[in-house]
Order: structure tokens, then C-alpha cells, then sequence
């Protein structure tokens, strides 16, 4: 099931890529919870930011699709990519546009990204470690983190109580400092 819906998101990617605007809205509908938990953080960050709420949204796309070109379906799942890039190249975009009135293009780029698994940065070595995990572990740490759902969503996907959601989440935390390491994983 899993396996289907990446497959599927890879071949709106490719259709992206091309210039496909269908795609490009679909994809980009598709990861709507996680542009808005972005732009929520970049809102936090910034406080005084919140009064362009509503235009950050608007040039979400932008970075979005910056985001979308520069993903190699060769390395990793693009909602790995897009989970560990968004918020430190939206934030970059809205300070440098709406702070800074120095937005230019350049500013979206691979340098200085921001890992969610902290000091764990090489992507092959995230895709080995999942590929070890039970499937109940490994679906909970893609529902939570590659889809970007939060814990009641996550419940619901899988038809369970929120506090059973959370108890798996923190025991595939677990299975995943047993495979890498505690020096490689900070939960």
C-alpha cells in the first residue's frame, strides 16, 4: 500500500519535472499538512511574520517547486526529501522576502539543510535501518515522518487509539537507535 503510493508520488514528480502543472498542484495538495506545519514553525520562529500568513502560503509553491527540481529519485523518497528541506528553505525564503526585501532565487539550495533525525545525514544509511524494521515500526516512522502526519492522523491511517500510535512511535524509536546507534539517532 505503501509501496504503491511513493510509486505514484515518484511518477508526479517525473510529470513535475517536465512542467506539468496538474501534477505540480496535485503533488503539491498532496504534502498541504506539511507546507502548513511549515509554515507554522516559520511563523514561530518569526513572530512578526504573522501578519503575511496568508501570502507565505500563497509563495509556499514557490519553494515547493524549487524543492521538486532539485529531487534525485535515485537517493531517496521525495517525502524524506521535502520532510528534511522545507522548513529551513521556506524559512530562508520568507526572511530574505518579507524580512530582509532580499529574496532572490539562490537562496533555495542544498547548503546548510536542517536533518529532523539530528546527526544522522546520509539517506542510504535511513532507507538500510527502515528496511530492517518490522513492518509495524517501519509504517509508523513513514506515516509520522516521510507523510507528515501528526499522531491522531497517523492513529487513524491505521485504525488504532492515539496512545497506542504513540507507544509504537516510541518503540520504533527504539528499533532505530538498536539498528544505527545512539551516536548516528536522537529521537
Amino acid at each position: 500500500m505503501l509501496e504503491d503510493k511513493y510509486k505514484y508520488i515518484n511518477s508526479l514528480v517525473i510529470k513535475c519535472k517536465a512542467g506539468d502543472n496538474e501534477s505540480i498542484f496535485e503533488l503539491y495538495e498532496f504534502y498541504r499538512p506539511l507546507m502548513l506545519s511549515s509554515i507554522s514553525r516559520c511563523v514561530a520562529k518569526e513572530p512578526k511574520l504573522s501578519v503575511y500568513k496568508e501570502d507565505i502560503l500563497a509563495d509556499s509553491i514557490f519553494v515547493f517547486i524549487k524543492l521538486v527540481n532539485q529531487y534525485d529519485s535515485n537517493l531517496t523518497y521525495f517525502s524524506y526529501f521535502l520532510s528534511t528541506r522545507i522548513d529551513i528553505n521556506l524559512f530562508r525564503y520568507v526572511s530574505d522576502k518579507y524580512v530582509n526585501n532580499e529574496y532572490s532565487d539562490d537562496n533555495i539550495d542544498e547548503s546548510s539543510l536542517v536533518d529532523p533525525f539530528n546527526k544522522l545525514t546520509n539517506v542510504i544509511v535511513i532507507q538500510s535501518a527502515l528496511n530492517k524494521l518490522n513492518i509495524k515500526d517501519k509504517t509508523v516512522l513513514e506515516l509520522y515522518y516521510f507523510q507528515g502526519l501528526d499522531q491522531k492522523e497517523a492513529a487513524e491511517e491505521l485504525k488504532i487509539s492515539q496512545s497506542s500510535f504513540s507507544k509504537r512511535l516510541s518503540k520504533a524509536h527504539e528499533s532505530m537507535k538498536k539498528i544505527l546507534g545512539d551516536d548516528f539517532l536522537d529521537f
